[in-house]
């Protein structure tokens, strides 16, 4: 069986849109990781981290809520939230 999918053009747009402004935003502070030391540092490497890991993660859901399937589709909110938490984690190691 064969199922066919349609994608919503603003909704790619918006996914798009993320992601340019996470990475815009996460090389912006990367920049400030290099020119601070001790707990700052830290702290915009952590600031980094979520700006980036957030933006890889919005911009992959918004896709993905983007693609429209002939079916009902379901998100877990825990397994949700725990993706989010593990793009942020992974972004800032």
């Amino acid at each position: 069986m064969t199922m066919a999918g349609t994608y919503d053009s603003s909704l790619v747009a918006l996914s798009f849109a993320v992601a340019s402004l996470a990475s815009y935003t996460a090389l912006d502070l990367g920049g400030r990781i290099r020119a601070s030391r001790g707990w700052p540092r830290r702290a915009w490497l952590a600031t980094a981290a979520i700006a980036m890991g957030g933006g890889i993660w919005s911009m992959h859901f918004i896709a993905m809520l983007a693609f429209r399937m002939p079916m009902a589709v379901g998100y877990d909110l825990g397994l949700t939230a725990l993706s989010l938490v593990v793009a942020v984690v992974v972004t800032g190691v």
